[in-house]
């Protein structure tokens, strides 16, 4: 009989996946690296466009004004007023948002969720807001409706604040003289030998 002859290959054990923590943080400083300068790039180039844009419109205006076609010029001051107003009023808008939000925050310290509070806020129909300074009024009368009428959306169990009785249960019990020396010997020790001196 032929015997074969089975050469045993050490069995190869899975490499573990080792990460090599050097080499992530250099990619991750190379990538803040790159994102820093392309956003200084993007806003060299908003400006730039921004400046040409402008040294253009200002360019069609006194060609408008030499050839004496007012009405075009005017309806280009008109675009230009209206964009105006449009981005005033965003502004405005984000800004009383963001008063909204901050102030209901301050009101409903244990509210699950803010934003359900403001949005249930706002259907009452008792915020009064002035559109041409961007005030709100009625905030806080508003949140007591939302808070007396839907009081699931507050956490009530919580209490705000530090109590200052004792929690729940009985009083704790003084030590034996055995269980201290248990603890803490030397403790034991140099409190009687205070008593002594």
């Amino acid at each position: 009989m032929e015997q074969e002859q089975t050469t045993q290959e050490p069995e190869k054990q899975p490499e573990e996946n080792k990460i090599d923590v050097d080499s992530v943080v250099k990619r991750l400083e190379q990538l803040e690296s790159s994102n820093s300068r392309l956003l200084d790039e993007s806003k060299g180039w908003k400006e730039k466009y921004q400046s040409l844009k402008s040294s253009q419109e200002q360019i069609k205006e006194q060609e408008l004004a030499e050839n004496e076609q007012w009405k075009e010029l005017v309806e280009m001051e008109r675009n230009k007023r209206h964009e105006l107003e449009t981005t005033v009023n965003q502004l405005k808008k984000r800004t009383m948002q963001t008063d909204l939000k901050y102030k209901v925050a301050s009101l409903a310290k244990d509210a699950y969720d803010v934003e359900d509070v403001i949005v249930n806020i706002s259907k009452t129909g008792m915020l009064d807001i002035d559109p041409e300074t961007g005030s709100i009024a009625g905030i806080e009368e508003a949140y007591n409706k939302v808070r007396n009428e839907k009081p699931f959306l507050f956490n009530t169990a919580k209490k705000s604040g530090m109590d200052p009785g004792r929690p729940e249960g009985s009083a704790p019990k003084d030590k034996t003289l055995d269980e201290l020396i248990d603890e803490n010997p030397n403790s034991v020790l140099a409190d009687v030998l205070k008593d002594l001196v």
